[in-house]
């Protein structure tokens, strides 16, 4: 029964100036409804109020409500949120507010939650419906990870034991070698795909039928569907392309040149295009065989007109051809008979598939079994499938009046499913924005919305409504206007429901047109992308240092304030697609340019000293006969042993493991001092370990941090706070292990092994305030739901990365399972229809999702709007945008036409440019000597410069070197080195190969090379594995005729190179192996970094391989040259010899250099 409302609650609410369509999502009733809520649009707002309407006037209870969202903190936020509505509502009548006060009882236990929360406790209430082991825990990513991995180990000894011929097929189809690394992938990613499935098993059996069916039946197959649609947009938007083509040449006044392209060229798209409509194959195919591209050649008195619209009527019909190439690629190379044969003869390598799935399945669960564990995925399955029996869904449909879904574009099928069990048919209320789905990797199918938007609100769809809620009251008109603009031209279905609109009125002075801004680096041009990335980033840090500093200080109008204030540091965030190696680089060019910034990152944690050093404590006290952790224990802050003693140890002992060294000197040491320290530090270790299993492990590890005294020598450290903190989460995360697991030392050192080498991401401690006022630096995925006055949005030049199937098997919901047939005695792969269509429809829902992440970067942005990016040809690029025929490489191809663009040259950025930005009529720039000092004053700043720092030498020191760093600062006999000083990019002259960057490309090829191939083919396969290298751009294609490949095929044909590919066969080869060393520095530990070329398993040990370019003076003795290069490279190896034994545990027997320069082998 609705509660009487009093005059002064009618009042209060009257206040409130909902739209028109705002107020209809808040009263409408008896209906399911869908709310597409633009970006800024107040949804949660109005999710808000209609919770609250609801409780008060149609008297529905809130535990009577079930409230989905996607987080835990939203889930918070949307708790709070209406918690503050009903007090407010309390507030204004509190006479009449019984009811509401005791809604405020029932809130905490509402159904407030994420969906895999709602689905644990569907669980909790049918757990008599289940067979999952009581008092099961959930699992987090780290341990579901370590699981997953160990139970693909199972799978795979199992089915190398059972030697069935149909998984040696298998692998024979899949794999170059035996090497297990790609079928692992394969049932990896195949599984992944099936867990976010309602009926996973059921969908690959029917998937697996269809791979099987004839022809005829092919072409009435869903599947053809998708071939049509392809097939129809691809020609769609050539006939668009041939049309412009003619329509500039006409403009021109080139007549005759303008009727023959009509005539013989587009004249046979247009045909193409009714043919596609009709879905006639055979007039498809035959207009597509007849057509032959026009050479249009001017006549004399044509020629100069001609000249001004050459390139761009020939880029428009060479992107009409291309298209239709991709439709001939696709569908029109063989017959449909031919097609559907190669696809038929993959169902047997698919039914190989379904068992290795299934086996993998059911040791996955058995071993989370043993465990009591169960991970996401299996709580919505098990909830799915209490939810199919009757009595659970009576249950929730009798208890849940209504249903909202917040965040409802991020939905995936099985979720989708688990709603539609527990819903009524007109009691949904879902809300969200496909515009902002943008997490596909996280399996979000962004079509459910698409779906029920099309088809809510039909004349035969009268249970359901749709609401449209497009106005904004975050962004100034100019940025909603600007935003419009990119995307009418570049989203699908952006129309006039779609756009933004001013949600806010504004008349003050404060306007600013968003701005592009591209940074020349014209002569930059690197043969490794990445680093020239790098390189790009740091150029482009430059100009966002320039816009920061120009701004700063800048007025704006603070609509939630209400007032006019200057921006700063606080208000302004920079969004990026990906942080990894270029968040770093940013903010280090900031901080060289006085601006402080905070990276939001999620990784690190574990590179951290303080914690690397205090892992290893852990694990010596749990084994003490591990030399690297011992080691770096002993030389710590924890028992301070100093080089020269390490090496005294050493000494006494010359053979066997460090640490039986270590024991026998604590015993038997002739050195009195240093025997009596070795045996205090072995009877501290021993009394921890006997603390460890009689306390609680958070508690026996924050008591060690106490006793040890780490805990305040790290905080007396430069970033002390920061490292303390570090430190009170590992204490945090032992209870919490202690907590969910096993609670011994053991298991907790072995999971967090586990965790590092699995690289589980893991951030460090959070230390930044909401207030501190520095710039942030975030992805543009963490951005989602925030807002702020200033935005830059960085990267926009950078390249996109989209899958690429190759040779491996590729799943989708709809169109099923495209497997490649290969010939492995021929040694040829070939991709088949199914694989080819996947290949075409995920990247089309990957260039849409990536333009879906660019709208939601855009419409962060509150005041100023700014996106940067970098091009390496200026010229090019701004030639390329006045043709404006777009692309998907980078966000700058997808923006088109904008109002304002600057095009920066890269050499006006040098510091002092920089430096001098922004600072005329800057606050930040005024004079703040005008005063004189006191005398008190000038005393206190005197003693200040006349500090002497006592740790000077210590300041110089970094907490991370490359082994290349470390013998260029003479730690070691080393001198010799092949030295390239790093000119800058964008002051270089001619593009000409030092040795190092040939060297780098040397590297980078026989980090990719399959070794068996390379041995058996040649240079045939070296050749064309290059070639491909190079098209996918890990390096330059003319960079391949600054180095010979024949160098590379000699390896292959020496004694070395027969091993190498041997092992590689065997699977006990690895390549391109990074890795941490501790080593100390002038009394420091500091951590050493390097990235082992080559190595394998060979008997009793391994072979260590490290690739030179070096080239020896042919007319000087060998045996001479070879010892130069063994001093040079002695320290380098020893390195790399300690690092490969410590994290293997065995030796390394054999190390050696090969010089691909003379073909020759170095032994060292």
């Amino acid at each position: 029964m609705a509660i009487e409302k009093t005059s002064r609650t009618k009042e209060k609410r009257a206040k409130m100036n909902w739209t028109r369509e705002q107020q209809r999502a808040i009263d409408e009733r008896e209906k399911n409804i869908l709310v597409a809520a633009a970006a800024g649009s107040g949804k949660t707002a109005v999710l808000v109020e209609r919770i609250k309407k609801l409780i008060i006037e149609d008297g529905v209870s809130i535990d009577r409500m079930l409230i989905v969202t996607f987080t835990n903190a939203a889930a918070a936020e949307m708790k709070e949120k209406i918690r503050v509505a009903i007090n407010q509502e309390i507030d204004a009548d509190p006479a009449n507010s019984q009811n509401l006060r005791q809604q405020l009882n029932l809130l905490p236990r509402a159904n407030i939650s994420t969906f895999h929360a709602f689905a644990l406790d569907v669980i909790r209430t049918f757990f008599f419906l289940t067979d999952i082991e009581p008092g099961f825990a959930i699992c987090d990513d780290a341990q579901r990870t370590i699981i997953k991995e160990d139970s693909m180990d199972q799978l795979m000894e199992q089915c190398f034991a059972s030697d069935a011929k149909e998984f040696y097929d298998f692998l024979n189809w899949y794999s170059s070698d035996r090497n297990q690394n790609k079928i692992r992938d394969i049932i990896n990613t195949s599984y992944n795909v099936l867990q976010s499935l309602p009926y996973p098993w059921q969908w690959l059996k029917e998937k697996i039928e269809e791979l099987s069916l004839p022809p005829e039946a092919f072409l009435l197959s869903p599947v053809m569907n998708y071939i049509w649609d392809y097939i129809g947009d691809a020609v769609e938007k050539a006939v668009q392309f041939e049309e412009r083509a003619v329509e500039e040449l006409s403009a021109a006044g080139l007549s005759r040149l303008a009727e023959k392209t009509a005539s013989e060229e587009l004249c046979f798209y247009q045909q193409m295009a009714e043919a596609a409509a009709r879905k006639d194959l055979t007039d498809l195919s035959n207009c597509i065989a007849a057509f032959k591209a026009v050479r249009l050649v001017a006549k004399k008195e044509e020629k100069e007109a001609y000249a001004q619209v050459k390139d761009l009527a020939a880029a428009c019909r060479k992107k009409a051809s291309g298209l239709i190439n991709d439709i001939k690629g696709l569908f029109f190379t063989q017959s449909l008979e031919e097609m559907v044969s190669e696809m038929n003869e993959t169902a047997p390598k698919a039914e190989t598939l379904r068992k290795l799935l299934e086996d993998f399945d059911q040791i996955f669960k058995a071993n989370k079994a043993d465990k009591k564990l169960v991970d996401f995925n299996d709580i919505e399955h098990y909830c799915l499938s209490i939810l199919e029996e009757t009595q659970a869904q009576d249950h929730y449909r009798k208890k849940f009046e209504y249903i909202f879904i917040d965040e409802y574009q991020d939905t995936n099928i099985l979720q989708e499913e688990i709603i539609a069990k527990v819903a009524r048919n007109n009691n949904l209320f879902m809300v969200g924005d496909m515009k902002q789905s943008i997490y596909k990797f996280r399996l979000a199918e962004p079509e459910i919305f698409k779906r029920k938007y099309l088809s809510y609100g039909s004349a035969e769809n009268e249970q359901s409504t749709k609401i449209d809620l497009n106005q904004n009251f975050r962004s100034k008109p100019l940025i909603l206007s600007e935003i419009n603009h990119i995307f009418e031209n570049l989203m699908e279905d952006y129309d006039e429901d779609a756009m933004l609109y001013p949600g806010v009125s504004y008349d003050g002075p404060y306007h600013y047109v968003p701005e592009v801004k591209v940074v020349d680096t014209s002569t930059i041009d690197d043969a490794d992308e990445e680093l020239a990335n790098l390189k790009n980033a740091e150029i482009e840090a430059l100009e966002i240092c320039c816009l920061i500093k120009e701004n700063l200080g800048r007025k704006f109008f603070d609509h939630k304030a209400g007032i006019e204030r200057e921006i700063r540091l606080h208000d302004m965030v920079i969004l990026m697609r990906g942080v990894r190696n270029y968040a770093d680089v940013y903010r280090s060019i900031l901080k060289e340019n006085g601006v402080d910034s905070f990276v939001d990152d999620s990784e690190g944690y574990f590179d951290t000293m303080e914690i690397n050093v205090f892992m290893n404590l852990l694990s010596v006290i749990d084994n003490k006969m591990q030399d690297v952790p011992l080691i770096s224990v002993l030389h710590s802050e924890i028992f301070s042993f100093s080089t020269d003693e390490l090496g005294q140890i050493r000494a006494a002992c010359k053979n066997g493991q460090y640490a039986a060294a270590f024991l026998k000197f604590a015993k038997e040491g002739k050195l009195e001092p240093l025997r009596e320290k070795c045996r205090v530090a072995l009877d501290s270790i021993k009394k921890w370990k006997t603390m460890a299993t009689s306390q609680p492990l958070g508690q026996f590890i924050w008591k060690l941090l106490l006793e040890t005294g780490y805990y305040l020598e790290m905080g007396a450290m430069p970033g002390g706070t920061q490292r303390q903190a570090n430190l009170r989460a590992l204490v945090d995360k032992a209870e919490k292990f202690a907590a969910d697991r096993q609670s011994s030392l053991y298991s907790f050192v072995r999971y967090i092994d586990a965790v590092k080498r699995r690289g589980v991401p893991m951030g460090q401690v959070k230390l930044v305030g909401e207030n501190d006022d520095l710039v942030r630096i975030m992805t543009i995925h963490k951005s989602k739901g925030l807002e702020f006055p200033l935005v830059i949005v960085c990267g926009m030049g950078r390249r996109l990365n989209y899958t690429k199937i190759g040779s491996g098997i590729a799943l989708h919901k709809d169109i099923g399972i495209g497997m490649t047939l290969t010939d492995f005695e021929g040694h040829w792969y070939k991709q088949t229809l199914l694989q080819r269509l996947i290949q075409k429809q995920i990247h089309k829902e990957e260039v849409s999702e990536e333009i879906r992440v660019l709208y939601v970067a855009l419409t962060r942005a509150k005041d100023l709007l700014y996106l940067t990016g970098t091009v390496r040809d200026g010229a090019k690029f701004m030639e390329s945008r006045q043709i404006g025929l777009g692309g998907d490489t980078m966000y700058l191809d997808m923006i088109g036409d904008v109002s304002r663009f600057e095009l920066v040259d890269a050499n006006r950025l040098s510091p002092d440019s920089v430096e001098k930005s922004g600072i005329e009529g800057n606050p930040m720039g005024k004079d703040i000597f005008d005063r004189r000092l006191t005398p008190e004053e000038e005393a206190e700043v005197l003693r200040r410069l006349n500090f002497n720092y006592p740790y000077e030498s210590s300041r110089k020191l970094k907490s991370k070197y490359s082994v290349t760093e470390v013998y260029r600062m003479g730690l070691s006999d080393q001198r010799e080195f092949e030295t390239v000083l790093a000119v800058p990019k964008f002051r270089q002259g001619e593009r000409r190969l030092t040795a190092a960057e040939k060297g780098t490309i040397y590297h980078s090829i026989m980090e990719r090379l399959d070794f068996d191939r390379a041995e058996r083919e040649g240079m045939p396969y070296i050749e064309e594995a290059a070639a491909d290298y190079a098209n996918r751009e890990i390096f330059q294609t003319e960079d391949l005729k600054a180095i010979e490949l024949s160098r590379i095929a000699d390896f292959f044909t020496s004694e070395l190179g027969h091993r190498c590919a041997s092992a590689y066969r065997a699977g006990r080869l690895d390549r391109e192996r990074p890795f941490d060393l501790q080593m100390e520095m002038e009394g420091e530990t500091v951590i050493v970094q390097g990235i082992i070329d080559c190595y394998f398993e060979e008997g009793d040990g391994f072979v260590l391989l490290d690739y030179k370019t070096n080239w020896i003076d042919e007319n000087k003795d060998f045996d001479q040259e070879a010892k130069r290069l063994r001093r040079t490279y002695r320290g380098q190896i020893e390195i790399y010899r300690q690092a490969l034994e410590a994290s293997k545990g065995r030796p390394v027997k054999e190390a050696c250099l090969y010089l691909f320069g003379s073909g020759k082998l170095v032994e060292m």
